[in-house]
């Protein structure tokens, strides 16, 4: 059973035509339609990449300089602490799977793979101001 791509692309056949056309469809495999050139694959793999690099290394500076510091340890410096680990998380886990999808060209991971993309960034964005891309793909 074949559902489509949630982004509203038609789904191919990979030896050719379009999925759901008329009469039997050839033999092989269906897969969505790339949903961009390679050209912008590459372009948001490095976007994604230097926003996850720049998420850790930013955030994990936070929560270094929290501990370390004995002065920073107030009640509005604790609710900046939990922005950033929120935002660390979702740089580790929700940049993580889309990043590794743009160098592929298009989504790679399995159904499970989605869902648990999907719930982390959801998880871990709740106080933080990351979106999920997984619909994108």
């Amino acid at each position: 059973m074949y559902s489509g791509n949630r982004s509203g692309g038609q789904g191919h056949w990979e030896g050719g035509g379009a999925a759901g056309a008329e009469g039997p469809g050839p033999a092989g495999t269906l897969s969505p339609a790339p949903l961009f050139s390679p050209g912008t694959y590459e372009r948001l793999a490095l976007l994604l990449g230097s926003v996850g690099l720049l998420g850790v290394g930013n955030n994990l500076l936070v929560l270094v300089l929290y501990s370390k510091f004995q002065r920073l340890r107030t009640p509005t410096h604790l609710l900046l602490v939990n922005l950033s680990l929120s935002d660390l998380l979702v740089s580790l886990f929700g940049v993580t799977f889309t990043f590794v999808s743009c160098l592929r060209n298009g989504w790679v991971w399995d159904t499970v793979g989605c869902v648990w993309d999907g719930f982390s960034s959801s998880l871990f964005e709740k106080s933080s101001s990351h979106k999920c891309m997984c619909d994108a793909f």
